[in-house]
Formats: C-alpha cells, structure tokens, sequence
C-alpha cells in the first residue's frame, strides 16, 4: 500500500507559513486553557451539584469545540474569496474517503496503541519512584493507578452506570468534539502551515509540540508521545487527514467503548 498520495499533494492549496514563535503560541494557548480547566475549573463543579463524569465532559468539551471553531475561522479568513465546502476539504485535507485511508488509520491505530503500552510500562515505573507526581485530587478517570471497575464508574457519574444511556451520549458529545476539534486544527490548519516552514521534518516538531499540548496529563505524556508521532508523520507523508482522524478515534474511542460496556452490563 502506497503512502504517497500524488493525487492529495494536487489538490493543496497554497498556505502561509508559521514560524516557530507562532507554533508555540497555537499550540500553547489550548494547552493552557486545557490545563486551567483541569486543575482549577474542574476540582470546583462537583460542589455545582455536578456529577465528576458531567464535570470532566464539560471541562474537556468546550476547549476542544472551540478549536473547531478557531479552525473554521481561520480558514474563511484565509479563504476568504472561495469559501465552499469543497475547499474546506482540500484545506484541511479531507479527500474522497478511500480503503486505503482506512488500513493505514487501522495501522497507526495499532502502531500507537503497541507505543501507548511500551511506554506506560516505563511511566508506571517513574511514578511509583516518585519522579512523575500526580494530582491529589485525579478522578478516577485520569488515575493510572485505578482500575475502572463498576463501582468506581458508578461513583463517577453519581449513580448506577448501568442502564444509564446518558453517560453513553454524553461521552459520545465529548469524543466528538475531541477527534474533530482536534483534528481540523492540528492537522488541517496548522501542519499545513507548518511543513511550508520546517519542511520534510515538520511532523517532528507537529508531533513533539501535540504531545507538549496534553501537559494537563502530564503523567500521559510519555505514553502518548509514539501516537503523537504517528499520527503526524502520515499525515504530512500522505497529505491526507483521514489516516489519522481514523487512527486517533479508535484510539481514544476505545474509552466510549469501555463505558458503553459498563451501560450495558458487561463490567
């Protein structure tokens, strides 16, 4: 299977490059607003009278909508004097869906997933040494060191979590978000940018400064380095987004599942 798309390198519109300082500052500032609603905004809506699972969902759900938002808008502005769906599209690098988009996004999927363990093994070390600290306060959503077994859901969302549909939407609402809001930023409006400025090796830099974006997870970092890099080496070396859309959402959509499972009874 060929990686090189010839025919997605065509259809690119010309984008203006970003240097380093600004980089930084797209990448920094959700980073921050991220953290803020993790570590201050969050620890405060139980006491609103929400559940931890309506707190986090809230928290995570807003930031990464209004990436979307931030996507779209930069690109009418850039765009200004053709702003139709098909150049959206080509913008952002979303072509024809194809199989072979689906295999390579099922390959990174799986090259990152491999990553995720190898390296959680070494972050489990660091944290019982004492080098990684977590929060005094981590839901138990977050917490390597939990287990999410029945009981620990049911707490989470107040409640029984079986039978409770709502949890299921709600998280579905908040993956969402995370995967497109996620992806037509990073992806489809900044590497673009980017690979005019740093070139063939843009997906290092692209990969290193989305992995430094999860700071409000610190203690994840390590792990979600491998997936960072993945996902953004084939999205430069294809040209195209699918591949990595694909791979991040059944990457983070195997926590709907897990939850989706609870609902149901399995767990």
């Amino acid at each position: 299977m060929s990686i090189t798309y010839s025919e997605n390198q065509k259809m690119q519109p010309q984008t203006q490059s970003m240097p380093i300082w600004l980089s930084l500052l797209y990448f920094g500032f959700p980073a921050l607003i991220m953290f803020v609603s993790y570590h201050v905004i969050l620890p405060r809506l139980p006491a609103m009278g929400m559940t931890q699972f309506e707190a986090i969902v809230l928290v995570t759900t807003i930031p990464l909508a209004l990436m979307l938002v931030a996507a779209i808008i930069a690109f009418v502005q850039e765009d200004r004097a053709s702003v139709t769906w098909a150049n959206m599209r080509a913008r952002f690098r979303y072509p024809a869906l194809r199989w072979r988009d689906v295999g390579l996004g099922l390959l990174v999927f799986i090259g990152g997933f491999v990553g995720f363990g190898i390296m959680q093994g070494i972050t489990s070390s660091l944290i019982e040494k004492g080098i990684i600290t977590l929060p005094v306060h981590l839901p138990a959503l977050f917490d390597p060191r939990q287990s999410l077994n029945s009981a620990t859901l049911d707490s989470l969302v107040g409640g029984s979590i079986r039978g409770n549909w709502s949890v299921v939407v709600l998280y579905f609402i908040m993956l969402f978000f995370n995967i497109v809001g996620e992806e037509f930023w990073w992806r489809g409006y900044i590497l673009p940018r980017q690979e005019k400025q740093h070139g063939r090796f843009a997906w290092v830099w692209h990969g290193i400064l989305w992995t430094s974006f999860h700071v409000f997870k610190w203690w994840d970092l390590l792990n979600l380095l491998p997936i960072c890099l993945l996902i953004s080496f084939f999205a430069q070396r294809t040209r195209n987004s699918w591949p990595g859309f694909i791979a991040h959402y059944l990457f983070n959509g195997l926590g709907f599942l897990g939850i989706l499972a609870a609902v149901l009874g399995l767990v």
